[in-house]
């Protein structure tokens, strides 16, 4: 896997999620950084680039959910 493609594709979550959160890009950063979402997002590329935004966003919530639980 390419890492352009993968850094592209972080990017491309990090304003989707900005923009169905309603937060800013520094907002969803410190949180990603927080729960280490880069890295699952790395990790669960080919799943996770085969599914819409929302239901991107739908995943980063529930893992969050699970660690913070």
């Amino acid at each position: 896997m390419k890492t352009n493609i993968v850094n592209d594709f972080l990017v491309y979550v990090i304003e989707e999620y900005k923009f169905l959160e309603n937060k800013t890009a520094k907002d969803i950063i410190k949180l990603f950084i927080e729960y280490n979402i880069f890295n699952y997002i790395t990790q669960n590329y080919p799943a996770l680039h085969t599914m819409s935004g929302r239901a991107i966003a739908d995943d980063i919530n529930l893992f969050i959910g699970k660690r913070c639980s």
